[in-house]
């Protein structure tokens, strides 16, 4: 098989700055909301772009705004560019709890991830719900989430392979068959539900509780709902107008840098086709 070339850091931001704008201009036809979330808003806030050494983009939706999107993309009503889709787990597309919107002719490098898994770049899109007004049941719903989201990841994965090495994949070798047998989608399936088990329309809390972030997601919703126009790179993208408090929930002191030692990509790398 020919081996190709990989994109630079570079050319990877500049394939996902393409992604954005096109989300931008989708959502705007279709009345959609989505804000930029995770390191690409703390990207906007502190750089006016992206962090310097991140290669991806990450944005969310309000449940309803999310629930419209993948109701257009189940209609054929989605204006679509050429090479473009929006995948989830509704129409077995991605086994995952989240959607995407990918392009075709950039392809994913992943070590651990089997082939049947997502093959393309995407920008990942992850669902704003509502979330209970109690400590309590908020701390028992994020443990669900974090038990059924572990689950779903090794089921996706290929055997022998674990982000903490030797002990811990010869453990998820143990029970990845009976993950497999109840299958990725349907563990998705399970997981969506209990992300959005509150109402979004009547919930005083809310938070992408189905990232990597998990309860330090949670803020009041009179908070996430005001929206403002920030610099990315060469576009206005949309954020939260109080990012001051979503970017503190996540990384306390989000202005100042991380060591030099972790000022790596984290995400896929990637080669055009």
């Amino acid at each position: 098989m020919e081996e190709r070339p990989l994109l630079t850091l570079e050319q990877m931001q500049q394939v996902y700055l393409e992604l954005l704008k096109e989300l931008e201009a989708l959502c705007e036809k279709c009345g959609l909301r989505y804000d930029l979330a995770g390191g690409s808003l703390l990207g906007a806030v502190r750089h006016g772009g992206f962090i310097p050494w991140d290669n991806d983009i990450d944005i969310c939706m309000p449940r309803p705004d999310y629930e419209r999107l993948l109701a257009l993309k189940a209609e054929g009503k989605l204006p679509l560019p050429e090479g473009r889709e929006v995948i989830s787990d509704r129409d077995r597309t991605l086994p995952r709890h989240f959607a995407r919107y990918i392009r075709k002719d950039v392809m994913r490098v992943v070590d651990m991830a089997e082939e049947w898994d997502c093959p393309y770049i995407g920008m990942d899109i992850f669902p704003v719900d509502g979330l209970p007004s109690g400590d309590r049941a908020f701390r028992r719903q994020c443990f669900q989430v974090r038990q059924l989201r572990r689950f779903l990841l090794t089921s996706v994965e290929k055997p022998g392979t674990s982000r903490r090495g030797g002990a811990a994949a010869a453990v998820k070798d143990l029970y990845r068959p009976i993950l497999r047998w109840i299958g990725p989608y349907r563990l998705a399936r399970w997981l969506d539900k209990v992300c959005s088990r509150v109402d979004y329309d009547t919930a005083a809390y809310v938070g992408a509780i189905s990232g990597m972030y998990g309860r330090k997601e949670r803020w009041r919703k009179e908070d996430m709902l005001p929206q403002a126009r920030l610099p990315f790179q060469d576009i206005q993208a949309w954020g939260y107008a109080n990012y001051h408090i979503y970017l503190t929930n996540l990384y306390g002191d989000y202005m100042q840098l991380p060591p030099k030692d972790q000022q790596v990509p984290h995400c896929d790398d990637g080669y055009r086709v």
